[in-house]
């Protein structure tokens, strides 16, 4: 248990974050508050917080915070005519797997306060933290309904990406939709938009269904929209659920129902298709906010974006993240940067498709020199005519490092930098799409001391391969073969190279008659010769 100590840092926690995140979804102004007053008795806490003075009229209210407290209660009073007025109970939704929260008041009357208070009860062993809050009107939320245009249709054969398997309302047991829902193309959908939920994390279906739930119990009963307010949602593994319902139910999401209109992105929701991410993933945040995608959320989300592209007409150009269209750090610094590497990818799979041709396992191992064996086994094949083994770098382009003629399980060596590495199995179709169906990663760790390495192979009859790290200085290398008598006969490298890196060098052999080598590296610094070493090579004929 944390005990509720009033610090200055404390103090600092509870002033409103100018980088709100899930608020922002569903408030018009976002407000400011002074530091807490905390008082305990016995084993109850009450803390008040006060705002700042108010300029706009508003309807409602929400906050988002954080405890661990399970005996969490709220509400909320508004200073107005000279005097504070009566206490109004919040309606608080709490995360399934989480410490945050959601709090919300709503009434009929249009408010001018000048302030509000909000009083917080907890069990005094905890502490609460408030991320941000604001106010909202319902007068805004208003739509005008158009005339809806006719959807996009083909058979399934005629699109290239394959729908992600979908969530669907009846699953996560969602609450009827309260009213009529709208068309969201007005007349056509124009983008698609990432958000994070800041909180109310999932990493398995069955802590995704709950928190779905516990979003709309919060979009509906706190902030009375009709429903959720995005169209899409997307758990830590990938799994993607349904939020709003579409205009008819009736047609299979692989055939792009109509979609209906969302409130997720406030000024900016006509013919934006909203997907959130459950979690938090913006660091300045805090320690509740960490998450980072995970590989299989990554490719999820590149197919699901894909997939609307395809079947909504929307260019991955107008692929967005929430604060392109307001005042918010969300989908967080974790998630917005990456965009247009998501754009990148989505472009891709609308020209190779995602239909799976083939299963395969690949494995990557580094031994104590920085030499890496790659192996792969293809465990079904659809129709692949080629395979590609690639190397990424993490975010440099990827390299080719060998490939061949339909799906035959091999092995080969790299011998890449100090650093992590991805090696992926790539399959190529008759058509040309290309698909990635493995992966592998390694670490590549930096040698303890200069080192020259065995080459291989050894022997050998044309190229010999050597690797090579510099530990200590950089300076000018020289890679030479000598004969047993000390004659040079052959130099293949003479350049500057920086310490702290593997370094690969090529012999080429082909020249030399057979015989015992041996080659030697030497580095020249500035203060003269600092690292030589020599190894044996073998030439045969």
């Amino acid at each position: 248990m944390r005990p509720l100590l009033v610090t200055a840092a404390m103090l600092l926690a509870w002033v409103a974050s100018t980088h709100a995140q899930l608020l922002h979804d569903v408030i018009h102004a976002e407000i400011e508050l002074n530091p807490p007053r905390v008082t305990v008795a016995g084993k109850v806490a009450t803390t008040r917080i006060v705002s700042e003075e108010l300029s706009a009229e508003f309807t409602g209210i929400a906050l988002q915070g954080f405890t661990a407290s399970d005996s969490l209660s709220g509400s909320v009073r508004f200073y107005e005519n000279n005097a504070w007025g009566p206490w109004h109970p919040l309606y608080i939704v709490r995360s399934g797997t989480d410490e945050a929260f959601l709090a919300a008041y709503r009434g009929e009357a249009v408010r001018s306060a000048l302030s509000i208070e909000f009083q917080f009860r907890i069990d005094s062993a905890y502490e609460v933290q408030i991320l941000s809050a604001g106010t909202f009107d319902q007068r805004l939320d208003g739509q005008d309904i158009p005339t809806q245009q006719p959807q996009r249709t083909g058979k399934s054969n005629d699109f290239r990406i394959t729908a992600p398997q979908l969530r669907r309302r009846a699953e996560w047991g969602a609450q009827p939709f309260r009213g009529t829902p709208i068309a969201l193309n007005r007349p056509s959908y124009n983008y698609m938009t990432l958000h994070h939920t800041a909180g109310f994390s999932a990493k398995t279906l069955a802590q995704g269904l709950d928190q779905v739930r516990r979003i709309q119990d919060f979009h509906q009963n706190g902030r009375g929209w009709s429903d959720i307010g995005y169209q899409f949602l997307m758990d830590q593994e990938g799994r993607l659920y349904q939020g709003r319902p579409f205009l008819n139910e009736a047609v299979p999401f692989d055939r792009g129902p109509p979609l209906a209109h969302g409130a997720h992105a406030g000024g900016a929701n006509t013919g934006n298709i909203g997907i959130s991410l459950m979690g938090c993933y913006h660091p300045p945040e805090g320690s509740n906010c960490q998450d980072q995608m995970t590989d299989s959320a990554v490719d999820s989300l590149i197919v699901t974006f894909g997939f609307m592209s395809e079947r909504y007409g929307v260019s991955p150009r107008n692929m967005r993240g929430h604060r392109d269209f307001g005042s918010t750090a969300c989908p967080g610094d974790n998630n917005y940067p990456r965009i247009p590497d998501f754009i990148q990818r989505i472009e891709g799979l609308l020209v190779t498709g995602n239909s799976l041709l083939g299963r395969a396992a690949m494995d990557a191992r580094v031994d104590n020199e920085g030499i890496v064996t790659v192996t792969w086994a293809f465990l079904a094949d659809f129709g692949i005519v080629e395979f590609i083994v690639r190397r990424r770098v993490g975010d440099d382009g990827a390299v080719r490092i060998t490939g061949g003629s339909g799906a035959v399980d091999g092995k080969t060596i790299d011998t890449p930098g100090v650093g992590r590495h991805i090696y992926e199995l790539w399959a190529r179709s008759e058509r040309g799409f290309e698909q990635r169906i493995a992966f592998a990663d390694v670490d590549v760790e930096a040698a303890t001391g200069d080192f020259l390495t065995q080459s291989f192979p050894n022997p050998t009859s044309g190229q010999a391969t050597i690797r090579y790290f510099l530990a200590r200085e950089s300076g000018i290398v020289s890679a030479e073969i000598f004969d047993v008598t000390g004659k040079r006969v052959l130099t293949a490298e003479e350049q500057y190279r920086e310490a702290g890196q593997w370094y690969v060098t090529f012999f080429d052999t082909s020249a030399l008659p057979s015989g015992v080598y041996f080659y030697r590296i030497s580095v020249d610094g500035f203060g003269g010769t600092v690292f030589e070493a020599s190894q044996p090579l073998i030439v045969i004929r």
